[in-house]
């Protein structure tokens, strides 16, 4: 509308030369007048569509984080309720854990237990040293016994008795098997105190953290600072385990780059156009007002997505059939905010529409009187647009035919 009004000026300034004149205004007088409006209406309609691409299909996104139980059982305590804030690390909800509870608890007795029997071992272990001792200074009484009777039988002395003597080697060999059997001893209580019996309190202690942590999952809490929305839970419900069937949503807090910013898909055929840092206008509904303060705001596209989504594929039991994929995918622009003030003034999953303005024409034209026409040309969108967020604000459907 706006273009063909800026392109009537040639029948305009027609109509009015003859009226000056005199003459009648007929379609034979003005043919000529109306054949330029045509031929400057199609030029500037051609300038203005394809040089300033608009989409109505902008949006300011958002994530959104489903809590689900890691364990399966009747919930028992419910810690917040729909609309809270909640930090990382909060506790959400709580299920049944007397189950849970009695593995710590039995778990914690084994630690005790081998704790227990460590003890036992050192105290074995000295008493396997004490025992080794005592052998050792039993064998070399015995072994200074034989020497003496040795000693007779080599000078050949009245007081040497072979039987004696016979006892003496057997008493030694015997001390000598009591400490072999002191040191096997000692051995095995010295690997049952440093191998065996620390092996067995890793193991426990394993088992009680393992136990731990399966209670500790009865117990939920939030991974992110967000708000609790849908919070479809009650006490003596079961928790859902599915993340399609959430116990609540919680919306994460946006940081302050993700509160500026809008993501648009704008037609295939706008890709030649488009370009990072290309300047922008959006209109939100949220943020029509009737003062029309703050309803377009200025921004810049920062991001374009390479690859258009209709034309993925994933590996399926059946070829792909490109005649399914009729409908032509969007070229996705990633936008900020030019002004940081604006920000918390973008309500999360609003629709907005995007004007993008060329605000220098590059190739060929560049410097140009035609490129610096094409660009003055922009004011027609930038009118277009408060124009219909105007038109939206005042018939109550919005930008895209959505009801109040």
């Amino acid at each position: 509308m706006i273009e063909i009004l800026v392109t009537s000026f040639p029948f305009v300034l027609r109509v009015m030369y003859l009226r000056w004149r005199g003459m009648p205004v007929t379609l034979y007088n003005v043919h000529r007048a109306l054949f330029l409006w045509f031929v400057l209406a199609l030029i500037v309609f051609f300038a203005v569509f394809y040089y300033y691409p608009k989409s109505y299909t902008g949006l300011v996104p958002y994530r959104t984080v489903p809590v689900v139980a890691e364990t399966g059982g009747t919930v028992t305590e419910i810690f917040v309720k729909g609309g809270d804030h909640v930090k990382a690390g909060d506790p959400l909800f709580a299920i049944e854990n007397t189950s849970e509870l009695a593995k710590v608890e039995y778990s914690q007795r084994k630690v005790d237990e081998v704790d227990a029997a460590i003890d036992a071992a050192h105290l074995e272990v000295e008493t396997a040293a004490a025992s080794l001792a005592a052998a050792r200074a039993a064998l070399k009484q015995a072994e200074l016994t034989l020497a003496d009777h040795l000693e007779l039988q080599a000078r050949g002395s009245a007081a040497y008795q072979h039987s004696q003597m016979e006892r003496a080697k057997s008493q030694r060999d015997s001390r000598k098997a009591e400490v072999d059997a002191a040191a096997s001893r000692l051995a095995t209580a010295e690997i049952q105190e440093t191998a065996i019996l620390p092996a067995q309190l890793e193991s426990a202690r394993a088992s009680l953290k393992q136990a731990q942590v399966e209670l500790d999952k009865t117990r939920v809490h939030s991974f992110v600072d967000g708000t609790v929305e849908q919070l479809a839970l009650n006490v003596g419900a079961r928790a859902a385990q599915a993340a399609m069937s959430p116990a609540m949503m919680i919306v994460p807090d946006r940081s302050r780059r993700e509160k500026a910013r809008i993501v648009a898909g704008f037609s295939q055929v706008s890709r030649t156009e488009l370009y990072e840092g290309m300047a922008a206008e959006i209109a939100c509904e949220s943020n029509f007002n009737i003062a029309m303060k703050n309803t377009v705001l200025p921004a810049r596209i920062t991001r374009i997505q390479e690859p258009i989504s209709s034309g993925q594929m994933a590996p399926t039991g059946r070829l792909m059939e490109p005649s399914e994929r009729a409908k032509r995918g969007q070229v996705v622009a990633h936008l900020d905010l030019v002004h940081p003030e604006h920000q918390d003034l973008l309500v999360p999953g609003s629709g907005c529409i995007v004007q993008t303005y060329t605000t220098h024409l590059k190739g060929p034209l560049e410097g140009s009187m035609t490129a610096h026409v094409i660009e003055a040309l922009g004011i027609i969108k930038a009118v277009g647009l408060r124009i219909k967020a105007w038109l939206g604000l005042a018939s109550g459907i919005g930008l895209a035919g959505s009801s109040h």
